[in-house]
């Protein structure tokens, strides 16, 4: 039932608001006139709480492929999105004179408190801190809690959100299916008739798995775009047209490791190993010393220990 009403839903999204969408902009469509940056008890509080989801230090990002010694180049320059300027800590906000482009230089980027072992996608959220990198001076770095990935190849123009589904079942529309959430704002959240992610240049399959993620998770996904007016039966509503949306990236999972063969004698990433029952001496060594687990290479092995190592040269002996 569930998936039949994401469908639906869906479909509602991708045939009905390009055909009965109008272009007038909901008051949600604005870049934030009010630059009173949130305080860091705020941003402690956002995720232990309700606070729309958590909708704080989100940042857009790109590379940096300047050509000069590191760590002064080959960084990312972030920036605040739905805002007119970023905070850059050790040198001042990004509407400085040295800062024009409203964009923080960030010369390396954390993400292990999210889980992942390298910096990665298009929208990070997170903050920028103040380093001193030896004789470099005091540059920036980033701590990354999430990091999201451009799932189309459109351009994302407009405001930035965060969409969910409400999971409610429609038999008209326009129907209150979608919660959307402005990014890096005190606005909050709005009721929706919808998410119109067809526009993105993202491959059917991924925009069919971006509405299952709505519906399955209460982060939902991030979607870059602007409000426009449908009419249907119902009447008039708003709703999301996305110019590009963001899938999060999560990490991999850990690898587990099995023993497995006839004697326990082989490890590997695969619980179903099996093998012929031929007995040999250093079989024994393996169940008696052996530790099974993931390598130094990322491959499943048997660590050798002191005792596994003088075993398997003795093996069978007392």
């Amino acid at each position: 039932m569930r998936t039949r009403h994401i469908l639906f839903a869906g479909l509602m999204a991708l045939t009905l608001i390009p055909a009965c969408a109008s272009e007038d902009a909901a008051p949600f469509d604005s870049v934030e006139d009010d630059q009173t940056e949130i305080s860091t008890s705020e941003v402690a509080a956002d995720g232990k709480s309700d606070l729309a989801l958590g909708q704080w230090t989100y940042y857009s990002v790109r590379r940096d492929f300047r050509r000069c010694v590191a760590p002064l180049c080959g960084g990312w320059y972030v920036k605040r999105v739905n805002q007119t300027w970023t905070p850059c800590p050790g040198g001042g906000p990004s509407y400085d004179p040295n800062w024009t482009t409203g964009e923080c230089y960030v010369a390396e980027a954390d993400f292990s408190a999210a889980g992942l072992e390298s910096a990665a996608g298009e929208l990070w959220r997170g903050s920028v801190r103040s380093k001193v990198y030896g004789s470099f001076g005091n540059l920036r770095s980033f701590r990354g809690t999430e990091a999201w990935h451009q799932a189309g190849t459109t351009a994302p123009t407009g405001l930035f959100y965060r969409a969910s589904d409400r999971g409610i079942n429609c038999i008209t529309f326009p129907c209150p299916t979608h919660l959307e959430t402005k990014l890096n704002s005190y606005v909050g959240s709005q009721v929706i008739a919808g998410v119109d992610l067809t526009r993105a240049g993202a491959a059917q399959e991924d925009i069919d798995a971006a509405y299952l993620e709505m519906a399955a998770n209460r982060t939902g996904v991030l979607v870059a775009g602007r409000n426009v007016t449908v009419t249907g039966p119902a009447g008039r509503a708003t709703a999301l047209r996305a110019t590009q949306f963001f899938v999060p990236i999560r990490p991999e999972p850990a690898k587990k490791c099995y023993k497995g063969g006839c004697s326990g004698q082989v490890c590997s990433d695969r619980p179903d190993v099996i093998t012929t029952c031929e007995f040999r001496p250093e079989y024994a060594c393996y169940q008696q010393f052996g530790s099974c687990e993931l390598q130094a290479d990322g491959s499943c092995g048997w660590t050798r220990t002191t005792d596994l190592t003088s075993c398997l040269a003795n093996p069978g002996t007392p």
